[in-house]
């Protein structure tokens, strides 16, 4: 009987906790939604939208770390139009969505390390020679003009997808986590997919910055339209779709039940049409590109691939008269194949004046306000940083081909990452190298995807790789 009645007590107790507790979570929850109501019906209402959901975004990532900064990821083309940016000025970055929850990770990662939560992952060579890179294109970034807009450049085109590579090496701990990074990144193919199909179809450009989009050109020919709008750029959107289709063939070919491998198959079928109508030859060559460097390593894909190869070449000698009189062929694959669109003339001009800056170039910016474009990614971070920016630069990417290499062909019982895997991954980064061949990639989006990609595929299983027995 005293047994019962000290646990009624206890229970009443509690009970009478849990409704202190529940009364005082709803008075704060009436309060902020008063306080909410007040501000949106004020001029300040676009900054109280922005701060609220921001907030919320926050809150889940610290809850969920992983989850909230794909989250972020996936929603970073749509800062700019649902209220998850804070402009703060001209020269200083924006208080955005993405920035702040790649800090808020980066510092939930170091706090669980110091705490022995979750040990951290030791260093590696990649990590170092980012810094190095860091450091180098610095240099470049504070010589540069102006120097406000070449820092803020450095961080959003390099510092924070490194960081992300590190935070998501960290955290995909299991196949679990590692499938979620390859989802978030199949849906972003497929949402672009679909917007770049609707977009040049029907002539309709959505998610125009509120600009407009000022002198920017809008048909590549009198036929064919440049993909515009979300990622402003055809060039950038096919990077995206050179990146997501690799992982999409990889989710269909492993895919365990008939509803994944439908759902896999519609995200395949948006990013191959919006690859197509990007009319982006450069996009188009990555794309093979990474097909046939995957297709060695990765077997079932093989055999997929020379099926595709076959009814593709087979469709095109049959129907080749008609393809070869479209205006897709005559005004852009046939187009200025020569000289690659006058580009082979910048970069003579570019090597030219490299040579006389080899070491530390001329800062970013500096030779394009006076001599103009260079149009190769690669010859604009020589020129602008020399060979001290540019060889640790270049260097990170050698080093993860080499590290996707070794994944292939360790074997032991602690890699989560099988070698198919590994196998797209080198895909990945080949496709990513020959789009910057011909343009500066002057979008974060595609070089965030690539470091996501690295940290959950590569960098989660350096430690395991270093081992001597999986060697």
């Amino acid at each position: 009987m005293i047994r019962l009645r000290s646990q009624f007590s206890l229970f009443a107790s509690l009970s009478q906790r849990s409704v202190i507790q529940g009364s005082l979570y709803v008075s704060v929850a009436g309060l902020l939604a008063w306080l909410l109501g007040r501000m949106l019906v004020s001029p300040s209402s676009a900054l109280a939208a922005s701060l609220v959901l921001i907030g919320l975004c926050l809150l889940f990532t610290l809850k969920h770390p992983l989850e909230g900064l794909l989250l972020a990821i996936i929603l970073y083309p749509f800062f700019r139009f649902f209220y998850l940016s804070v402009s703060v000025g001209e020269s200083v970055p924006d208080i955005d969505l993405g920035r702040l929850v790649v800090a808020m990770t980066f510092a939930l990662t170091l706090a669980r390390g110091a705490t022995r939560q979750r040990p951290l992952l030791r260093p590696t060579a990649v990590e170092a020679v980012m810094v190095l890179a860091v450091i180098g294109l610095g240099i470049s970034a504070v010589r540069g003009a102006p120097v406000t807009t070449s820092l803020k450049l450095l961080l959003d085109w390099h510092v924070i997808p490194y960081v992300i590579y590190y935070v998501v090496k960290n955290m995909t701990t299991d196949q679990k986590a590692l499938h979620r990074v390859l989802w978030a990144v199949a849906f972003i193919g497929a949402y672009n997919g679909l917007y770049g199909i609707y977009t040049q179809t029907t002539g309709h450009i959505l998610f125009l910055p509120e600009e407009g989009l000022g002198n920017s050109l809008l048909w590549y020919s009198k036929s064919l339209r440049l993909m515009r709008g979300l990622l402003n750029s055809p060039h950038v959107f096919g990077l995206v779709f050179s990146l997501a289709i690799p992982v999409d063939f990889y989710l269909l070919i492993k895919g365990q039940t008939l509803h994944k491998k439908l759902l896999v198959a519609l995200f395949l079928a948006l990013a191959l049409g919006g690859l197509f109508f990007t009319y982006k030859r450069t996009a188009w060559i990555a794309t093979m590109g990474s097909f046939l460097v995957i297709q060695f390593f990765f077997p079932r894909f093989r055999r997929l691939f020379l099926v595709l190869f076959v009814v593709v070449g087979g469709f095109l000698a049959l129907y080749w008269d008609q393809l070869s009189d479209s205006a897709v062929v005559t005004e852009r694959v046939d187009r200025k194949t020569d000289s690659l669109n006058g580009r082979t003339q910048l970069w003579d001009a570019a090597i030219a004046a490299w040579q006389q800056a080899p070491i530390l170039g001329y800062g970013r910016g500096q030779y394009r306000n006076n001599n103009g474009l260079i149009e190769s990614h690669y010859l604009s971070t020589l020129v602008n940083a020399g060979l001290v920016g540019f060889v640790p630069f270049i260097s990170v990417f050698i080093l993860l081909l080499w590290s996707g290499f070794r994944l292939h062909r360790a074997r032991a019982p602690a890699l989560f990452v099988e070698p198919d895997l590994a196998a797209i991954f080198l895909g990945v980064v080949v496709a990513y190298l020959i789009s910057l061949y011909t343009v500066v990639m002057n979008n974060m989006f595609p070089h965030i995807l690539l470091f996501l990609l690295a940290g959950a595929v590569v960098g989660s299983q350096e430690g395991i790789l270093n081992q001597p027995s999986t060697r």
